[in-house]
């Protein structure tokens, strides 16, 4: 009975394997699972999609959405196509702008443990804080002065 009952967990455990490492899921399934987690505000399943470079957009999101999660959309990607080559995969795509144009985006796709994840965020960068070393506040660049005052 033992040995029926650790068969079948091998069996269980093989069968898991399986299935995560041989996921049907393409580049273009993961791009709109990812966007419509970022849609209806769910970051942290966004972030499960997401390689460490990506969640700085997502944590980027969560801190300007902090405290108004009633604001939900629904962005609908037009003629998404993906270029896959090896685990990298680069996905072109339309989105309505609000005067209803179309925009064009990408979303650059890593296969990382056989699992598509989103990597980078096209146009998204994050800007450091400070740009500023120290000291340098009190740099004036040529034809400026401290005694010229805006009007």
């Amino acid at each position: 009975m033992m040995r029926f009952f650790a068969l079948c967990c091998a069996f269980a455990a093989l069968c898991i394997w399986y299935c995560r490492c041989h996921s049907d899921t393409s580049p273009e399934s993961v791009v709109r699972l990812w966007q419509s987690y970022i849609d209806r505000n769910q970051f942290d399943s966004a972030r499960l999609y997401s390689t460490e470079l990506a969640r700085s957009y997502i944590d980027f999101l969560d801190a300007l959405m902090q405290g108004d999660s009633s604001e939900i959309s629904s962005t609908v990607l037009y003629k998404l196509r993906c270029d896959v080559r090896g685990d990298s995969a680069v996905c072109h795509y339309l989105i309505e702008g609000e005067l209803e144009e179309k925009i064009p985006d990408t979303l650059v796709l890593y296969r990382v443990h056989g699992r598509w994840l989103v990597h980078r965020v096209e146009g998204f960068m994050v800007i450091p804080v400070d740009t500023l070393a120290p000291g340098d506040e009190n740099i004036l660049f040529q034809g400026d002065s401290l005694d010229v005052e805006l009007e």
